[in-house]
């Protein structure tokens, strides 16, 4: 039986090939040499009677029943790292524990209003959060670092390993500094902001290729112009938000994320109607893992969360 002949050693071995670039690099990655290494998965496959791994040059590519190998050994390996997680809250006087990747995008709103509820709900659980990509999420997600996913989609998913679930879906509002002309009362420039003048001022634009980059490019076609000037392309809310405070330029964000940093003072929405946004946050868990009792608490929270962000901010906005 498998079970009998796979070592835990070697299961944590493959787990670290399926996210290491080379074998030398996997072995590092859990204390082994190179040739220690080499022979954990030799023994493996002589056991097993069947070859897991090919030379090309001086890579190793797994066969078809390495690379089946690698998947579950990853899922295995991030099942135990979890029960260690579950056995340290409880030996801390908590009732269970549980790990969310979370996009950017969700991090200002979505998520700290999901934790407020579940703190008031359960406050015996613990929840370790972990900011990135969607993409570098997902794959700690299939690997087992993660219980649940949450953030915005790049493109559609086909991953059928993956349970999907569409949170909400956000309209899309321009945004200033506090100090920019555009800010100041209608009655203050003589005329309510227009979406000229929103084609003449100097931009922040999204990443090329990010969702929100192709929405402010779908504005502008619709505007029949070009922004005047875009001096820089960053994706990063903390650096777009610290530029608009020193400097008279555009952006387009999120509109639970806009409210958030105008009710700190640290941005202005201008008062021009809401953009339909480029996709919806998604909230994402393997099928095939059921979820441990304090995961699940946290995807209700995130579910409860999402109606009243929902109710707040509405759906959609002129389509762009």
């Amino acid at each position: 039986m498998l079970r009998r002949r796979v070592r835990l050693r070697q299961l944590e071995l493959l787990a670290a090939l399926a996210q290491a670039p080379t074998l030398s690099a996997a072995a590092r990655a859990v204390n082994l040499s190179q040739p220690a290494a080499s022979k954990l998965l030799n023994r493996l496959a002589a056991d097993l009677g069947v070859p897991l791994f090919k030379r090309a040059g001086r890579t190793l590519r797994p066969t078809a029943a390495g690379q089946a190998l690698l998947g579950r050994a990853a899922a295995l390996i991030g099942d135990l790292d979890r029960a260690q997680d579950e056995l340290g809250a409880i030996g801390e006087g908590l009732v269970g524990s549980a790990r969310l990747g979370a996009g950017v995008g969700s991090c200002y709103v979505l998520v700290p209003h999901a934790l407020i509820d579940l703190l008031d709900d359960a406050p015996n659980i613990s929840v370790t959060v972990r900011e990135g990509t969607i993409g570098e999420l997902l794959g700690g997600l299939r690997a087992g670092h993660f219980d649940l996913v949450v953030g915005r989609l790049d493109a559609p998913l086909t991953d059928r390993t993956l349970a999907v679930e569409e949170l909400y879906d956000p309209p899309m509002r321009v945004v200033c500094g506090p100090q920019h002309p555009l800010a100041r009362p209608a009655s203050a420039r003589g005329r309510d902001a227009h979406w000229s003048d929103v084609a003449d001022a100097e931009w922040v634009l999204p990443e090329e290729g990010t969702p929100m980059r192709r929405g402010v490019d779908a504005l502008f076609r619709r505007l029949h112009r070009v922004p005047r000037r875009a001096l820089v392309e960053s994706s990063s809310i903390q650096t777009n938000v610290a530029l608009l405070s020193q400097r008279d330029m555009l952006w387009v964000l999120s509109a639970d994320i806009a409210d958030y940093f105008a009710r700190l003072g640290a941005l202005h929405v201008l008062p021009l109607p809401r953009l339909r946004g480029p996709s919806p946050l998604v909230l994402a868990y393997l099928r095939d893992r059921s979820l441990s009792p304090a995961a699940a608490r946290l995807r209700a929270a995130l579910r409860k969360a999402t109606d009243g962000l929902r109710h707040r901010t509405g759906r959609g906005g002129i389509a762009i």
